[in-house]
């Protein structure tokens, strides 16, 4: 994506920090004046564009940028200059853009410039969308090509529903929501103002309600929703299924990466973040600000108390009550016992020969 140029001193007064420079400015250039086409990382970034530190074990990085700006953390420039003071650069080095948090401050400007520079999708239905003349369609939402929209559904203001996208009877879509192409929505869900749903998610497919009957499976009709909050974001091939009597919701600026399994009547908290592959099974309810790592399964009926942190691929088989940093893939324990357990592990292969040979002895 191409960025319209902005100079530096455009930027300062939007995002607040101050400049430092570590070198001699010719005369001829204004370090406010710079212009900037947009971020980059530290290793390919050229003089046009803004770079950013925010791990400090990548400083190194500084030696060889060829960046225009660079910025850092100002809680650490003063350590930060002292290296660099023992360092040498055959070029000058970048300008340095001191703020409070470099990675949330890349997230800020990158929303800023892709909110400039973005191709606007022009407002109103293509004529290749099915629209039920009983749905109700804001003029300055966007239907593109083959969508269908059901009989009384409800799309708000600034909505931009994809390609062949399928919004079932009765699906609300609040403002300034994004559906990207080959999104389906089930009969009765709603979506938030300023949600992002990405490519291949279904939202309120029938959850896995069976009850058996000798040896085979009845069929438990799914006749909950799927209620998602403002700014949540869905990732590509995500599922969430509806709830079997009440409702699965999806609390305010939850953020779901690619294919995640949400199952029925699953309850989670407010900006809590899963990353890739999670499975959480039914009825489960999962508090705020909690993250949840790839491939990790929860397993259903659990409540998981607020602020709580599960690592990449641990199982969790009970409910977590104190919040904290969980680890394992065998039953679960507070973080710092696993290390513990695992260090012992590594041990065991070696001490079965040294409690054999004591046998012996």
């Amino acid at each position: 994506m191409k960025f319209t140029p902005s100079r530096l001193s455009e930027l300062l007064p939007l995002f607040g920090g101050r400049v430092e420079v570590l070198n001699a400015v010719p005369e001829h250039l204004d370090i406010a004046d710079i212009a900037l086409v947009g971020i980059r990382p530290l290793d390919s970034a050229q003089a046009c564009h803004l770079g950013f530190l925010s791990n400090n074990k990548l400083k190194s990085q500084l030696l060889t940028t060829r960046a225009g700006v660079v910025m850092v953390r100002d809680s650490r420039f003063d350590e930060l200059r002292e290296w660099l003071s023992t360092q040498s650069r055959p070029e000058p080095w970048p300008v340095f853009w001191l703020v409070a948090d470099p990675y949330l401050y890349y997230a800020r400007i990158q929303q800023w410039w892709v909110a400039r520079s973005e191709f606007k999708v022009p407002v109103g239905i293509h004529p290749s969308a099915v629209v039920d003349p009983e749905a109700i369609v804001d003029p300055d939402a966007s239907i593109q090509a083959n969508a269908v929209i059901g009989a009384h559904a409800v799309i708000a203001a600034g909505v931009n529903i994809g390609a062949g996208v399928v919004l079932g009877r009765g699906v609300k879509v609040g403002e300034n929501t994004r559906i990207y192409p080959n999104v389906v929505v089930y009969d009765e869900c709603e979506l938030g103002r300023n949600c992002i749903v990405h490519s291949g998610a279904v939202i309120g497919a029938d959850g896995f309600g069976f009850a058996p009957e000798n040896g085979a499976w009845i069929k438990i009709p799914q006749v909950g929703r799927v209620l998602i909050a403002d700014e949540v974001e869905i990732g590509a091939n995500t599922t969430i299924d509806r709830g079997a009597l009440d409702d699965t919701l999806i609390g305010y600026g939850v953020k779901l990466d690619n294919q995640i399994m949400v199952a029925h009547n699953v309850e989670i908290g407010e900006h809590t973040a899963m990353a890739g592959c999670v499975g959480v099974a039914g009825s489960t309810k999962i508090g705020a600000r909690c993250t949840i790592g790839g491939a990790a399964m929860v397993l259903g009926h659990l409540n998981i108390v607020e602020g709580t942190h599960i690592s990449a691929a641990t199982t969790v088989m009970s409910s977590i009550t104190e919040a904290g940093a969980y680890t394992g893939i065998f039953p679960i324990d507070t973080h710092k016992a696993w290390e513990k357990t695992a260090v012992a592990l590594r041990q065991i292969m070696k001490l079965r020969a040294e409690v054999r040979e004591l046998k012996k002895q």
